[in-house]
């Protein structure tokens, strides 16, 4: 038995007879050709100029105003406040942040602090330190009562920005290359009750794998049988 995210209408390609659902939200146009570029400039915060997440596409979520009482067609609840935040430019290897991330995410914002406090590694302080000041923004910036208490991490992880090369040298004239990764911390709060389980879907249980076991049975075919 296999299992599959819902078909959500207007989240596909479209075909020649069918119209494109019009846009529900406000948010700052940016100009998507390849070249990234308006009134013949190079658009620096052109989502086509850089690959991936970058902290002006991060923070560019911010500015999108969402109708009010919106529900969200892949959950079917009303959507709930966010809070973006970036920490840019830490010395930081990206696969160290990994375990951390994962750790903190789904977790109430004071709770992933203080597990977070509580490991005394740079990795864990610094993402501890990227959540309280994605805390402090979310209540001074955007106004949310108590965000300590009522928001949990939804999102958490880091990708490399840049690589400063260095040298060492060794013995006999021989010099090594050293290379200082540097990462952008990505936060995203949101409002609510976290998630029992992590990823897109929960993992299945021992129901459910008896289930696809007994649809592999019956799926079996044998070669000529009577």
């Amino acid at each position: 038995m296999k299992r599959f995210l819902p078909a959500v209408s207007g989240y596909g390609p479209i075909q020649r007879f069918e119209k494109p659902t019009p846009k529900i939200y406000y948010a700052p146009e940016w100009r998507l050709d390849k070249s990234g570029r308006r009134d013949g400039n190079l658009d620096k915060y052109s989502p086509m100029n850089n690959y991936g997440v970058t902290p002006e596409k991060w923070e560019y979520l911010n500015k999108v105003v969402w109708p009010p009482n919106y529900v969200v067609p892949e959950t079917g609840k009303p959507k709930a406040r966010e809070v973006f935040h970036v920490k840019e430019s830490v010395h930081l290897h990206p696969k160290k942040i990994f375990p951390s991330c994962f750790f903190a995410q789904n977790l109430m914002a004071n709770e992933a602090i203080k597990q977070l406090r509580h490991k005394i590694t740079k990795p864990t302080l610094l993402l501890a330190e990227t959540i309280e000041e994605a805390v402090e923004r979310a209540a001074d910036e955007f106004k949310i009562d108590n965000p300590l208490e009522s928001m949990f991490v939804a999102e958490a992880f880091g990708i490399q920005c840049k690589i400063i090369k260095s040298a060492r040298r060794h013995a006999r004239g021989a010099w090594h290359p050293l290379r200082h990764r540097y990462i952008n911390i990505f936060i995203r709060l949101e409002e609510g009750e976290p998630p029992t389980f992590k990823g897109r879907e929960p993992d299945p249980d021992g129901w459910e794998k008896m289930q696809d076991y007994y649809a592999y049975l019956r799926s079996r075919d044998f070669k000529y049988s009577i």
